[in-house]
């Protein structure tokens, strides 16, 4: 039960610390032309720490239950496949239905994702695989 809480805490301070960095710092942001910056003009944290909660959440799940996976390296491997998945299915659904992002955006988001979820399975995998 440690372990677990660890692995959530731990993956939600990896996904919201390198989505900040990557999207607010760097600026990486798959949407694109001034109609767009129109519709994202909102910030609001309390939301997306719960997002990263739920997302780290369900990595510590399928980590912990269902892969068995208690090292870093076999969590980040893990956590790139999961991420990259996310990332473009959630950026396609709104290519294919919005004038918001072009394919360049669902690549760009699928890298983005595909990291911040290597980085964060790592996490997961390491807290799930301390068991001191």
């Amino acid at each position: 039960m440690k372990n677990n809480l660890l692995a959530i805490i731990g993956g939600t301070i990896a996904l919201f610390g390198l989505g900040y960095l990557m999207y607010v710092v760097l600026g990486f942001n798959s949407h694109q032309g001034e109609e767009t910056a129109i519709c994202y003009t909102k910030l609001d944290l309390v939301p997306i720490i719960i997002m990263e909660v739920l997302y780290a959440t369900m990595l510590t799940i399928i980590f912990g239950k269902y892969a068995n996976i208690k090292t870093f390296s076999t969590g980040a491997v893990l956590g790139l496949i999961i991420g990259l998945f996310i990332g473009a299915c959630k950026t396609l659904e709104v290519y294919a239905t919005t004038e918001f992002v072009d394919l360049s955006g669902v690549a760009m988001d699928a890298v983005t994702y595909g990291i911040r979820y290597a980085v964060a399975g790592g996490v997961v995998g390491w807290a799930l695989g301390n068991t001191k």
